[in-house]
């Protein structure tokens, strides 16, 4: 399997795109693409071992499934959720697209049908408990073994599938006392299946076999393929740094280290940890919190605040070339509940005029051929107003200004500055940052709201590039093959199926989500996310039009918004 094929989560381009916006917009879309890249993995399990280590495994991960969560009350927002027509579509829609591209990937007979064959496996890996490992020795082909608890109707039936996938029977195969059999097939690894007690284990190469003996064994001792630890309902490990053989991370803006992320509920809450283990510590330094009180408005829709984080970065040649780089400083960015575009972003200088000079003078010449190269937009400074302006922006022109408030100097960026009153924010909102000395990050948002304003934002700051022409094509395709809407006339597209999910996501379904991250050691990172649906608003958007429209390939930039403005509220 090339994992080439699966996890081009577009994160060689995100960086690219990141350092404009960061001159008018949130940091809060690093540490969105992190979380991000570690759930999203958990859709594409594999198993993190450290690099070169004998089982040559990248990812591993274990799903307690979605029937056992069924008669779970801290699903119930979920469960209803999934339960809306708009989202039933959208499942069928990915897991449609999935069938063809594992299908592929898995070089199955050319002219099988992937949505009567595979398809019903899919399914059945979306509900039953599984595990998989994902890793190898292969540049070109990442091997796995997956692990599903099957009845025995759904276990036949994997077998029967496979069997006219692979165009014949096989041959038999024992491995730790259980049968099941084996397709050794020329140019291409072997693939094989088993029946071990309730599971089906299934998988392709050699390099993993001692993982699927251990499986084997396990399920012989405790009916598991591995140790589960209580109420922990998703769990996945990823080694990057080893995943980087077969994904496209070389450009990826965060630094490459092992990730372990648990998943469990609580009371109707989700609760979401990621500890990141660096090979070596990570060269953090952090400021008292300087808040800008006086600057941030309520109501508020979302609130990030962020330390340092080039410390997690890898080095950036457009940024270094700044002489005010914000990511090596506090930034604070936030956005507004009832002016729904109206967003802000602070970082504290010593000298707010003289920094602002520099900047403006060194800004356009630096990422002016960037921004005219995509959109045509240009930076421009304007000495008389005292401000930096993005413009040519469809509707707003952002601008970044130099403040001088009781709590210091700071610069300023507005994007569709609208309110002309202050609203001061309630003592709890700092509360959660002040005095965290190890905090590096912190975000609170309204994500069904949030997840609106990004939608919004889309269609008026075109920051992301247009399709490529490939990309235009295959829309085209899509919308000419479209099937009819099962209420409406109109032809259901990947992308108006997938606003429709989001805009019932966009409803008041979805209410608070804190993400926090602090440095536990000088090499370990844990972030921490309480949410009701693990993601946040700009991660809805990008992992939704991704998995409906660019399972394969680079993201489709166009579908996606642009930099990520969420935030902390109050808990």
């Amino acid at each position: 399997m090339k994992m080439r094929d699966f996890l081009r989560c577009g994160l060689a381009k995100s960086g690219a795109i990141w350092q404009t916006g960061m001159l008018i917009m949130r940091i809060g879309d690093i540490i969105s693409a992190a979380s991000l890249a570690i759930l999203a993995s958990a859709l594409f399990p594999f198993n993190a071992s450290a690099a070169g280590s004998a089982d040559n495994v990248a990812l591993r991960y274990h799903f307690a499934g979605a029937a056992d969560l069924a008669g779970n009350t801290n699903f119930d927002q979920a469960k209803g959720i999934f339960s809306l027509l708009p989202a039933r579509r959208y499942e069928d829609l990915v897991l449609d697209r999935l069938a063809g591209v594992y299908w592929r990937a898995l070089q199955f007979d050319p002219g099988g049908d992937p949505s009567a064959l595979l398809r019903p496996l899919l399914n059945d890996l979306l509900q039953a408990e599984s595990a998989g490992s994902f890793g190898g020795r292969d540049k070109d082909r990442m091997d796995f073994v997956v692990a599903a608890r099957l009845g025995s109707k759904s276990a036949q039936a994997w077998e029967k599938n496979l069997e006219a996938a692979l165009r014949g029977p096989g041959q038999a195969l024992t491995a730790e006392g259980y049968s099941g059999r084996l397709w050794n097939r020329p140019g291409s690894h072997p693939f094989w299946i088993l029946r071990a007690r309730d599971w089906t284990v299934a998988g392709s190469g050699d390099d993993l076999l001692p993982v699927r003996a251990q499986y084997l064994q396990n399920i012989q001792r405790n009916n598991r393929p591995a140790p589960v630890a209580k109420d922990i309902w998703l769990s996945a490990e990823i080694n990057w740094p080893l995943l980087a053989v077969w994904a496209p991370l070389s450009d990826c803006p965060l630094k490459l280290a092992r990730t372990k992320v648990e998943v469990t509920a609580s009371s109707g809450r989700l609760r979401t940890t990621a500890h990141v283990l660096y090979p070596e510590a990570a060269a953090w330094h952090a400021e008292p919190w300087h808040i800008p009180k006086g600057l941030v408005s309520g109501p508020l829709s979302s609130f990030t605040a962020g330390r340092d984080l080039a410390a997690y970065l890898n080095p950036d040649r457009t940024m270094s070339r700044l002489s005010s780089n914000p990511l090596t400083n506090q930034l604070y960015c936030w956005a507004m509940q009832e002016m729904v575009l109206e967003s802000f972003a602070a970082c504290p200088v010593a000298d707010a005029t003289q920094t602002l000079r520099k900047l403006g003078q060194e800004a356009p010449a630096i990422l002016n051929p960037f921004l005219e190269e995509r959109d045509h937009t240009q930076l421009a400074w304007q000495p008389k107003e005292g401000r930096l302006a993005w413009n040519h922006l469809a509707l707003t022109s952002p601008t970044v200004e130099a403040v001088h408030e009781k709590d210091g100097d700071f610069l300023l960026a507005r994007v569709f500055p609208m309110g002309t009153g202050h609203t001061p924010v309630s003592e709890q909102l700092w509360r959660q940052i002040e005095g965290r000395h190890d905090l590096v990050y912190y975000d609170w948002e309204l994500t069904g709201l949030r997840l609106m304003q990004w939608r919004l934002l889309t269609e008026m700051m075109p920051v992301l590039p247009p399709p490529t022409p490939a990309d235009a094509a295959r829309r085209q395709k899509a919308a000419q093959n479209a099937k009819p809407a099962v209420m409406a006339n109109e032809p259901q597209t990947p992308q108006a199926i997938t606003e429709a999910w989001l805009a019932e996501l966009s409803s008041p379904f979805l209410g608070n989500t804190v993400t926090e991250a602090t440095r536990t050691s000088p090499t370990e990172l844990t972030v921490a996310r309480n949410s009701e649906f693990l993601f946040t608003g700009l991660e809805l958007a990008a992992l939704s039009h991704w998995l409906a429209d660019a399972p394969v390939g680079p993201i489709d930039y166009s579908l996606l918004p642009v930099a990520k403005m969420s935030g902390p509220l109050v808990h």
